[in-house]
């Protein structure tokens, strides 16, 4: 195999693998820094994805794969549920849900969601955790769980975040609004 082509897919499927934890972690930092509630809600929404992902694995008993192993040993390997496709089918739906409720179509993120999925579908069927029956099956849960939060937390992501600079230029309007009467 080219060396090219190998180092590629390395690099790509590593990005993938840590694409979860940068969801995870970004959205929390977005809350956090931001005070967005709604950085918190899609937060909550990724951890109820990842206890949903873990109920099917426990529900059909999956095998899990030595290749997919986060600590690998001669005799053992130990995984934590792979939603890795659940967990960019749910980013998806969640935003396109978003997208469809407030008329405010954007084809940027449109594309770059679906181009993502698709993406993580064919790296975890390359490195072999996956199946393409398992990445639709997932694909399908994904999009379900999120639409399905996205309506139950709808109210949620019409707050908009606080912004300093909009609470300054009120409490100088205000100010202002003093001496005037004055």
């Amino acid at each position: 195999m080219n060396p090219i082509i190998f180092q590629t897919k390395a690099i790509l499927n590593t990005l993938i693998r840590l694409l979860p934890i940068g969801l995870y972690l970004g959205t929390l930092l977005m809350g956090i820094l931001f005070t967005d509630i709604r950085a918190f809600v899609l937060f909550i929404g990724y951890f109820i994805n990842d206890i949903i992902s873990f109920g099917f694995r426990q529900m059909f008993q999956t095998v899990d794969l030595a290749n997919c192993a986060i600590v690998q040993s001669a005799t053992n390997f130990y995984t934590l549920p792979s939603s890795h496709t659940q967990m960019i089918a749910f980013t998806l739906s969640y935003f396109f849900a978003d997208m469809y409720i407030k008329q405010n179509f954007n084809v940027v993120n449109f594309i770059f969601l679906g181009f993502l999925l698709l993406v993580t579908i064919w790296s975890r069927v390359n490195i072999g955790c996956e199946n393409i029956t398992d990445g639709v099956f997932a694909t399908i849960i994904g999009v379900l769980i999120g639409v399905t939060y996205y309506k139950l937390t709808e109210k949620w992501n019409e707050i908009e975040p606080v912004n300093q600079e909009k609470q300054q230029s009120s409490s100088i309007d205000s100010k202002v609004e003093i001496f005037q009467r004055l």
